[in-house]
């Protein structure tokens, strides 16, 4: 009888993997002295997996797994980049504020499931795992620029069926993910970025909130507090954001580094858009097959 779960997440996977990474060391990025106004928005679609060759993974993942005897359906990554969070200020809108207090800048992508869990108990099964992700091993994970995924069993198999291979998965998925970090930790340190604070801070010291130093320290607040307390910190917080165009501000200290990393990356991007206009192709025609 299969074994049937769906939604748990896979432990290791190409973008969470390269995520682990993320905090490596780089080398700063110059601000470019001619910056491209906008070019976040280019490198944030840049950084986000093309969702219709993410589908066609899921579906590979799981007709592999029927095979092995598990009804298994692999979570959606739905990783999005926001590179004001890479500077430690993810978005926030008063309309979001309002509906949801902090809840849209919270964690994103599917997390490991508790071990008492159904889930989490499938997961703890050595049969499943090696179905899965390949026995255990060096010969089952990949690296790419120091970045690595396990690439072995279903999973494996899914990789070369839609992206051609494990490297141009880690490429179009984790290392693509990762690619602006250097930028944006560059950005951090701009005066630009300090100014957007200063200006949210005399607009938060008019208001009931005006110990909190900075955005983060909102929102942390927010979320220690909960219920309509978070929702009032929330709100005044994303109003003050608003009031003083802070994530118009951090977007264009952004677009100078940006701009120079984009040309850096310039081939390795020109690279992944055809791997993903392939891994999108493969996708759809799975996709066709399993409904003829």
């Amino acid at each position: 009888m299969k074994k049937k779960i769906f939604g748990a997440a896979v432990l290791i996977v190409g973008t969470g993997a390269a995520l682990a990474a993320a905090a490596i060391p780089a080398a700063p990025i110059t601000a470019s002295p001619e910056p491209v106004p906008g070019i976040i928005r280019e490198a944030e679609s840049y950084a986000t997996a093309d969702p219709i060759a993410e589908k066609g993974m899921q579906e590979a993942v799981r007709l592999c797994m029927a095979k092995a005897g598990f009804d298994y359906t692999p979570p959606s990554s739905e990783m999005t980049m926001d590179l004001n969070g890479a500077i430690g200020f993810k978005r926030l809108t008063v309309d979001a504020a309002k509906a949801s207090g902090y809840a849209s800048t919270g964690p994103q992508g599917p997390r490991e499931p508790a071990p008492e869990s159904p889930e989490g108990q499938l997961f703890a099964d050595p049969v499943f795992n090696t179905a899965l992700a390949g026995p255990n091993g060096s010969t089952t994970v990949t690296t790419v620029q120091g970045m690595g995924t396990t690439s072995g069993g279903c999973r494996g198999e899914a990789m070369t069926q839609i992206y051609g291979t494990a490297e141009n998965y880690m490429l179009a998925t984790g290392i693509a993910y990762n690619s602006f970090f250097p930028a944006s930790l560059s950005a951090a340190g701009d005066p630009g970025i300090a100014k957007a604070i200063k200006d949210w801070k005399a607009c938060m010291n008019e208001t009931p909130y005006s110990s909190y130093a900075n955005p983060q320290q909102a929102s942390d607040a927010g979320r220690a507090a909960g219920g309509q307390d978070e929702f009032r910190i929330a709100v005044t917080d994303a109003v003050c954001r608003d009031k003083t165009g802070f994530h118009a501000a951090l977007d264009n200290v952004l677009d100078k580094y940006l701009t120079t990393r984009m040309q850096e990356l310039a081939p390795q991007i020109e690279k992944v858009k055809e791997i993903r206009r392939t891994a999108a192709a493969s996708a759809a025609a799975l996709g066709d097959a399993a409904t003829k």
